[in-house]
């Protein structure tokens, strides 16, 4: 019976054995074809993928050569248009531009107008040809432009030019409604151009002579008497607050020069001018932008002259302004800083001089008042040093944009940083090197003549801020009395 017993559960065992040995084999049998499957899959979609970027590089490769041979047949034109001494002479419903390398010593002016013969891309005709006119009275430029891309209105383009002088150019520019901006370099490589785009020629030729007598640079520099240094004692301490927005995660495109910007400003301050404390914030946060708010509040008294500084996306919503920070969404939501909450946080900083550089899409005249920029009256000789003497004890309350209510543009082409930090950066360093105090008054004249009609900057006093007569001034640490 025990015999039996013992048969039977060895049988038992057995049968349970082999049932979760077929078990075991047939998982590792399923999870081999599973494994297989997935490396055949993969396999496949990553051929797929070369085989797509390779079609990719093609194409563009076919494209680029399209471009070349479009605008190389109408550079190797021969023609017969005789040097033109004025902007003036210029056809009339063309798109103009003015243009000078970065040695100086080269200008130009001309024009092109759309092949109506080229090929449609959206609404703007593919191609546009026309004439460039150097400055010595003599060298003439045949010009090509085609469009590379179209996104609403801003149009990005390739731009070349030969030269009589044997000078070719080649580049990119963006216009919006034919206002815009455009670099380019020599065949060689060893000469960079800068372009200004524009739809006024009295516009245009009034940039070109500013251009060419370099008061479009920051060398441009106030009358002062026998080169004296003006010296000046600030009631209070200098603070800042530098917020840069580039990397965005929730949709919105990546911007590259918010950092780059907030990063060179803030090491030009801390070397050369009068600052005892600056804040940076890189991207920040709806909660981060507020407690960096509220720490520089903290910092300050009434005595004291603070700098907020910030650059990132902005939007408009039911007339509505706002800044976007980097967590943002898309679409409008809580998560987004309407203008009218950072009015609050800044009228209630205790400060004298309260001064907010804003460079940003949309928002630029939305902390309400009148732009001045054109009303702008700088004392010379004498004068100015009475004035900033003055209004160093006044109290101060200004907003300076880099633009009105349209988009401005993120970076200057061959650079990482945007056009309005360049000028307050470059306009900065030129006046400690010429031991020279910089009040608001005179960048926003520096910055209105380096800008076009396409990103006009906008300079004022918002209406609730009891702005008293005074100017927000850069101090070099030797100006310090």
């Amino acid at each position: 019976m025990i015999k039996k017993l013992l048969l039977i559960v060895v049988i038992f065992l057995g049968a349970i054995t082999f049932a979760q040995s077929e078990t075991s084999w047939i998982k590792k049998k399923d999870k081999s074809e599973k494994v297989e499957k997935i490396k055949k899959v993969e396999k496949k979609s990553s051929s797929w993928i070369k085989k797509k970027v390779k079609e990719n590089k093609k194409e563009y490769k076919i494209e680029e050569k399209k471009i070349t041979k479009e605008v190389k047949s109408w550079i190797k034109k021969k023609s017969k248009d005789k040097y033109l001494k004025s902007i003036n002479d210029l056809p009339d419903d063309a798109i103009y531009f003015t243009g000078y390398n970065e040695d100086r010593n080269l200008y130009l002016y001309g024009y092109v107008i759309p092949d109506t013969d080229s090929e449609l891309v959206g609404k703007f005709y593919k191609t546009s040809k026309g004439f460039g006119f150097f400055d010595d009275g003599k060298t003439t430029c045949k010009i090509g432009s085609t469009i590379l891309d179209v996104s609403k209105n801003l149009i990005t383009a390739r731009v070349s030019g030969e030269c009589t002088n044997g000078v070719k150019f080649t580049g990119i520019s963006e216009q919006e409604n034919g206002i815009g901006f455009g670099t380019a370099r020599t065949k060689d490589g060893k000469s960079k151009f800068s372009f200004d785009f524009g739809t006024n020629k009295l516009e245009i030729a009034n940039l070109y002579e500013k251009n060419k007598s370099n008061t479009l640079t920051v060398e441009r520099q106030l009358p002062r008497k026998n080169k004296e240094k003006i010296l000046l004692k600030p009631n209070g301490k200098y603070y800042a607050l530098l917020i840069g927005n580039s990397n965005y995660t929730n949709g919105w495109d990546n911007l590259v020069s918010p950092i780059n910007d907030i990063k060179e400003i803030k090491k030009v301050l801390e070397k050369n001018y009068v600052f005892e404390k600056i804040l940076t914030l890189e991207n920040g946060s709806k909660k981060d932008i507020y407690k960096a708010f509220e720490e520089l509040s903290k910092l300050t008294t009434t005595n004291d002259y603070v700098l907020v500084y910030y650059s990132g996306h902005g939007q408009i919503k039911a007339q509505q302004a706002y800044w976007i920070p980097v967590d943002g969404s898309l679409k409008w939501g809580p998560d987004w800083i309407n203008i009218s909450e950072i009015d609050i946080f800044l009228t209630e900083i205790k400060a004298h001089h309260l001064a907010v550089l804003v460079d940003s899409c949309f928002v630029g005249s939305k902390f309400k008042g009148l732009n001045l920029i054109d009303d702008v009256v700088i004392p010379d000789k004498d004068g100015y040093e009475k004035y900033l003497e003055s209004a160093i004890n006044l109290r101060s309350r200004s907003v300076l944009s880099s633009g009105t209510s349209g988009q401005v543009s993120d970076t200057v082409k061959g650079t990482n940083n945007s056009r309005f930090a360049l000028s307050i950066i470059n306009n900065l360093n030129v006046y400690n090197k010429k031991s020279y105090p910089l009040d608001l008054d005179v960048l926003s004249q520096l910055m209105k003549i380096s800008y076009t009609e396409f990103q006009k900057p906008m300079y004022y006093h918002p209406d609730s801020w009891k702005h008293g007569g005074g100017t927000f001034t850069f101090i070099p640490k030797k100006n310090l009395k």
